[in-house]
C-alpha cells in the first residue's frame, strides 16, 4: 500500500474508532448484574420483531428464539446433521421429498405431544404467514403424515438443500404447538415450543430483556445446564462490552467492528469466539427506481461498487475480523470464486464516468439507510464519506430497529441499505437474497440470473460449484448489492462459559452455551 492509501486507512481508522471511543465513555453499563453462576446473560444489539417464529428475524436477530423453540435439526460446524426433534431425515433421490421421523418423548411446553400432526400444523402456519421466509417454501405441494411420529414433505421442484430449511436457522424448523396455533396472536409476546426453556413473561420486558426458565417438559434434562436465561438489549455495542467488563454479561452476540475495536484490550476472563460466515456491504435495494430512481441504472449500481475502497474500510474497521470482498458468499461456502473479486476494483475515476454515463455527471443525492446498531452506524459514514467523493451525495436515515425498516419496506421507501447477511447454502440463497425473497424489497427479477439459479439449484450439492459461480458472477455484474467485506460472526463470551466453533451452523445456539465447569 503507498503512503497516501496507508494515511487514508490511518485517518479512517483513527476518526470511527475514536468515535467508538468517545461513545464507550458516554455509555454507562445498565445495573443489572448477573452474578448467579446458574444465570446464563446474554446481550443483543436487537430487540426481535416478534417472538413469532413466523414473523421474527434469523440468525442474530433469531437468538431470542434460541431458548424456546427446538428445530427440528441442528446445523453443526462441518455442516452436518445433529437430531433436534427429529431423530432421523432422508431427502429423495430426486430433491423434491423430505422425510422426518420425530423423537417420541418431546413435549412443548404447555404440554402438548410433538407429534406428526403438530409439525405438519406448524409448517402450514409459518407458510400462510407469508412471513420473510416462507418464500422458501414456494415449491411445496403439501405435507403428508405417515404415522404419528413420521412424516413427509413434498416439492414441486428439487431442492436438494431442502433439510436446511429444518434447522433453526430460517425459523421454519422451530416447531410450535398446535394448542398454541388455536391462537396465535399470543405468539408475538409468548412462546410455545419444545425447546430447553420457555419465556418467563412476567419477567420480561419487551424491547429491554427476556427472561427465560426451564421447559419443565423437556426431553432431555440433562441439557438444561441454567436456571434461567436472561437476553438483554444492548443497541450501543459498547455498553455491551462494558456490560460484559463488568460482570453483568457472560456472553454479548457482538459485530466485526466491535470485536477489532476491543480485542487488544480484553481481561483475561473475556474472549472473542468468531468465525468469517457474514457478508456486510450495501443492498441496492430499488432496483426498479421506484423510491431512488437513480439505482434503476446498473451503472449507477456499478459505479457505486467502483468508489468503495473495500481494502481501506477493512482494515481500518475491521482488522483481522473481516477481509474485503466484491461477492456474497465467503471462502469456505459453495459458488465462492476469487475471480469475482477482481471484478470492482478501487477506482473511483470509473466511478465518475459510469455516472456520468447514465445521465449524472455531477452525482445526486442517495438515501442510505441503516438500522441502529453499533456496526451499521459506523460502516455507513465509512461508506458515505467514500461516496462522497465520486460525487454521489449520501443523506443518512437511520431506523430504530427492524420494524422500523420493515414499514419503510412495505411504504416502497428503501433506497440503498448497509446490512450484513449470512453466506450459506446457495440453494436456499435464491430464495432470500437473489430471488424474490426477504432481501429483495422490490420483487425485482433478472431473467438471467433466474435463469442461472434455476439451473444450478437442480444439481446435487456436491457437482453444482461450477454452476453456482456463475450465478455469483452475475449477481456481481448487475450490481444488485455492494459488498464490502466478508466478515466474522462475533461473540464476547466469559471463561464461565463454554462456547463451541460457529462455523457453517452461523449461529451458536443456546443450548450450545454451557458452563465451563
Amino acid at each position: 500500500m503507498n503512503k497516501s492509501a496507508s494515511n487514508r486507512r490511518q485517518v479512517l481508522g483513527t476518526t470511527l474508532l475514536g468515535a467508538c471511543a468517545l461513545s464507550m465513555g458516554l455509555m454507562a453499563a445498565p445495573a443489572m448484574a448477573q452474578g448467579n453462576a446458574k444465570v446464563l446473560s446474554i446481550g443483543m444489539p436487537f430487540s426481535p420483531l416478534s417472538m413469532d417464529p413466523s414473523i421474527s428475524g434469523n440468525g442474530r436477530a433469531g437468538v431470542h428464539l434460541s431458548p424456546a423453540y427446538e428445530p427440528l435439526l441442528r446445523t453443526q460446524a462441518d455442516g452436518k446433521f445433529a437430531p433436534g426433534l427429529a431423530t432421523a431425515w432422508q431427502l429423495s433421490a430426486d430433491s423434491k421429498e423430505a422425510t422426518f421421523t420425530l423423537r417420541q418423548n418431546a413435549k412443548f411446553s404447555d404440554g402438548e405431544p410433538v407429534t406428526a400432526e403438530a409439525v405438519k400444523k406448524s409448517l402450514e402456519y409459518f407458510v400462510g404467514k407469508k412471513g420473510p421466509f416462507a418464500a422458501n417454501f414456494s415449491a411445496m405441494t403439501g405435507i403428508e403424515v405417515l404415522d404419528k411420529f413420521k412424516f413427509k414433505v413434498k416439492l414441486s421442484v428439487p431442492q436438494p438443500a431442502l433439510l436446511s430449511l429444518f434447522d433453526a436457522y430460517f425459523n421454519s424448523g422451530d416447531i410450535i404447538s398446535p394448542k398454541a396455533l388455536d391462537n396465535p396472536a399470543q405468539l408475538a409476546s409468548a412462546t410455545f415450543g419444545a425447546g430447553p426453556y420457555k419465556l418467563d413473561t412476567a419477567a420480561t420486558i419487551t424491547g429491554k430483556s427476556y427472561t427465560y426458565v426451564p421447559n419443565e417438559h423437556y426431553y432431555d434434562k440433562s441439557r438444561v445446564k441454567w436456571d434461567k436465561v436472561v437476553v438483554q438489549v444492548f443497541e450501543d455495542q459498547n455498553a455491551g462490552i462494558q456490560a460484559m467488563k463488568a460482570g453483568q454479561l457472560k456472553v454479548l452476540v457482538s459485530d466485526p467492528f466491535t470485536g477489532n475495536a476491543n480485542a487488544a484490550n480484553l481481561p483475561s476472563d473475556l474472549r472473542i469466539v468468531s468465525d468469517p460466515v457474514q457478508w456486510t456491504g450495501l443492498v441496492l435495494a430499488d432496483r426498479e427506481g421506484v423510491f431512488q430512481p437513480e439505482l434503476k441504472d446498473v451503472r449507477v449500481r456499478q459505479a457505486i461498487n467502483y468508489a468503495l475502497d473495500r481494502k481501506l474500510i477493512s482494515t481500518a474497521l475491521f482488522g483481522k475480523m473481516a477481509e474485503p470482498t466484491a461477492q456474497l458468499q465467503s471462502k469456505g461456502f459453495l459458488g465462492y470464486d476469487p475471480e469475482i473479486e477482481k471484478r470492482y476494483p478501487y477506482n473511483p475515476e470509473k466511478a465518475k464516468a459510469l455516472l456520468a454515463e447514465a445521465g449524472y455527471p455531477n452525482g445526486f443525492e442517495l438515501k442510505l439507510q441503516y438500522v441502529n446498531n453499533t456496526l451499521s452506524r459506523f460502516l455507513t459514514m465509512a461508506i458515505a464519506g467514500q461516496l462522497k467523493k465520486v460525487g454521489i451525495r449520501p443523506v443518512t436515515e437511520e431506523f430504530q430497529n427492524f420494524g422500523a425498516m420493515l414499514a419503510a419496506e412495505r411504504s416502497k421507501k428503501i433506497g440503498a441499505l448497509m446490512f450484513n447477511s449470512n453466506s450459506g447454502v446457495p440453494n436456499l440463497a435464491r430464495f432470500q437474497t437473489l430471488g424474490k425473497g426477504s432481501l429483495n424489497f422490490y420483487k425485482t427479477e433478472d431473467a438471467t440470473l433466474t435463469k442461472l439459479m434455476d439451473e444450478a439449484a437442480l444439481l446435487p450439492l456436491d457437482k453444482a460449484e461450477a454452476a453456482w459461480k456463475k450465478v455469483y458472477a452475475h449477481a456481481a455484474e448487475i450490481a444488485w448489492f455492494a459488498p464490502v467485506v466478508a466478515s466474522h460472526t462475533v461473540y464476547f463470551a466469559s471463561s464461565s462459559v463454554k462456547m463451541p466453533r460457529i462455523g457453517q451452523s452461523i449461529v451458536v445456539d443456546v443450548i450450545d452455551m454451557v458452563p465451563a465447569k
